[in-house]
């Protein structure tokens, strides 16, 4: 009898632990207490401290407050926003349990945060291991995009996905970079509207909103943040104590434009207007950083950060030297950093060109490479009787010269036509100091009607830097890379190039708004009468260079911008976003010196190795 009551006792006990409230503690103090951070999400992998970057604990405690029904941080990049999100993800699995979306921009996107930062996280907590079931292929229970605890579940969803959306309901949602969203799930509207219809059933429910912002007056999270309680982290001055924001207008820089390198910064006091260093404004951050609400909001917190606040791995030094790299690149770049690392939408005065200005810059160069030149390109766009071919030389920071447009005329079913083409790419184009230039990197349209006969030819011609391409463009304004992987799916194997051409079309028309000779500009030949070209860039080439725009649509009350053709005939743009693509794909040091004078400029280019993220100590 004893032994039935002892466990008569036990299931009580346990009972009660199921049903009773979770004890009343924030995510910060969760996270402080059970979150463990693993190899492969840090570079110092260990007990979570939220003390190392101490803004993270308000709008933390925002998500866990009972009183509080949304989130929105509109956050600069370094500034931890994924960590937070699994904060609060191990929090409501392992503290708070409840049903769990998050959504990411699209599938990928969603298993490559399934496999690299969740699976991680649920593997290394203590508290949290136990409780969802290890991966087991044939269990319906545990995938990489849905998973099951004691009380709850996860489901982990892509924003362009209407079939992962469809889940039942949800109590927490976590949406990460909205602005990245496509406009519409497939047919079935605004995705971030379908998953909250989903927890209304739930009074106690929660959703996040998380993301850099992008163009002002399209951006989910900027108007999210602007219907909540608009809060922005405040630091005292050194010298004066006045409360303020970290404001990029406030910084003073000293940078050697010889070796690229912030050597001094500070910021000035909107109050008092003294100068203090990155180390100074910061001290005692936990103590005198305070965040402040620019309004009143009954149920949305919303924050805003930029990332001059950062604390770990980004220091004011790295932000001036990125801003000068995107300043060099032209407005695309210049956009992204407003963006990603001031957290401001970006004002677009809307991109369109006029071909006569672009004519007027026409300049008479003296030689056929022009002085500045490391590398050729060449695009090549199939018409049903001619090839369109554009040469392009680029130097430093992307600077591009327009070298020589050309035409192969032929029907394209007999191979003269393609010997024709084959070489014209082979020859070579002098310099003033006598160097020899061959084109490097060349991409050819496989659309229109001979798609099999551009893969034949270009299979056997990939040693010499020759690859066929594919341009897609969703036309809902959801983002697509420039360079957005390669296929090999064809009757002749042969790789071909997928190119987001809205992102290839935005890059060009930056860089034609760029000064001739400054960083990132594009520049043309005038026709030279000793070196007559039958064809040269006249004026029907600029009509056809900017014969799109770029345009304000709406699907569902949503805005989006699309590019729209303004005339019939836009090879000339192709072409241009075709060569971009090119360069970008060799991803060449344009550091490395040219050779002798009198040599030929070939051979294979070594992509330099992209940057890895730094990780370099704050000066804190």
């Amino acid at each position: 009898m004893n032994a039935q009551r002892k466990r008569t006792f036990k299931l009580l006990v346990d009972t009660i632990g199921l049903v009773k409230p979770p004890d009343p503690i924030s995510i910060a103090e969760w996270a402080d207490q059970h979150r463990v951070l693993s190899p492969e999400d840090s570079a110092e992998p260990g007990p979570w401290k939220t003390s190392r970057s101490p803004y993270q604990k308000v709008p933390m405690e925002a998500i866990s407050d009972k009183n509080v029904e949304s989130v929105v941080m509109m956050f600069g990049a370094q500034l931890g926003k994924t960590a937070m999100q699994l904060n609060a993800i191990g929090y409501f699995t392992g503290h708070d349990p409840a049903p769990i979306m998050v959504i990411q921009p699209d599938l990928m996107v969603a298993r490559d945060f399934s496999n690299d930062r969740l699976t991680p996280m649920y593997r290394d907590s203590p508290q949290l291991s136990p409780l969802v079931v290890k991966d087991k292929s044939r269990d319906s229970r545990n995938t990489i995009l849905y998973k099951t605890f004691p009380g709850g579940r996860i489901n982990i969803a892509g924003a362009n996905s209407p079939a992962s959306l469809a889940s039942k309901p949800i109590r927490v949602v976590i949406a990460d970079e909205i602005d990245r969203f496509p406009v519409s799930a497939g047919k079935e509207g605004d995705p971030v509207s379908l998953v909250v219809a989903r927890t209304k059933t739930f009074y106690n429910r929660k959703m996040v909103f998380v993301s850099t912002p992008t163009v002002k007056g399209k951006s989910r999270i900027e108007a999210l943040y602007e219907d909540s309680t608009q809060e922005k982290l405040h630091f005292p001055c050194p010298s004066c104590d006045h409360l303020q924001t970290l404001e990029w207008q406030q910084i003073k820089f000293q940078y050697d434009e010889e070796t690229r390198t912030c050597t001094e910064v500070n910021m000035f006091c909107k109050e008092c207007g003294a100068l203090h260093s990155e180390h100074e404004w910061k001290r005692d951050y936990a103590n005198r950083a305070v965040w402040i609400a620019g309004k009143e909001h009954s149920k949305t917190r919303g924050f805003q950060l930029n990332s001059l606040a950062a604390t770990i791995n980004y220091t004011w030094k790295m932000v001036v030297e990125d801003f000068k790299k995107a300043k060099r690149g032209g407005p695309q770049l210049l956009k992204s950093f407003f963006n990603t690392v001031m957290a401001e939408s970006w004002e677009e005065e809307g991109q369109k060109v006029e071909h006569e200005m672009l004519m007027h810059r026409r300049e008479m160069y003296m030689a056929r490479v022009p002085e500045g030149v490391k590398f050729l390109t060449a695009a090549v766009d199939t018409q049903d009787n001619r090839f369109e071919i554009d040469v392009n030389g680029w130097g430093k920071d992307y600077s591009s010269w327009r070298i020589q447009y050309h035409r192969v005329y032929g029907d394209l079913k007999l191979q003269d036509v393609w010997d024709d083409l084959d070489e014209f790419l082979s020859r070579t184009w002098q310099d003033a100091a006598g160097r020899k230039f061959r084109i490097r990197r060349t991409l050819m349209d496989s659309g229109g009607h001979f798609t099999r006969e551009v893969y034949k030819w270009c299979k056997p011609r990939a040693s010499r830097g020759i690859y066929a391409i594919k341009g897609e463009d969703s036309g809902d304004g959801t983002h697509t890379p420039l360079l957005n992987g390669t296929t090999d799916n064809n009757v002749h194997r042969a790789t071909v190039i997928r190119l987001g051409v809205a992102e290839g079309k935005a890059k060009v028309f930056s860089s034609l708004t760029i000064e001739p000779g400054k960083p990132g500009s594009c520049r043309f030949p005038l026709p030279n009468p000793d070196n007559p070209d039958p064809f040269v860039y006249d004026e029907e080439y600029f009509k056809q260079l900017t014969a799109e725009q770029l345009v304000t649509r709406y699907k569902n009350g949503i805005p989006y911008t699309v590019w729209v053709q303004t005339r019939a005939r836009n090879e000339a743009l192709d072409l241009a976003v075709y060569n971009r693509a090119a360069i970008e794909m060799m991803n060449p040091n344009f550091d490395l010196p040219l050779p002798e004078p009198g040599n030929v400029v070939t051979g294979p280019v070594r992509p330099q190795q992209r940057k890895k993220k730094r990780n370099v100590s704050s000066s804190l």
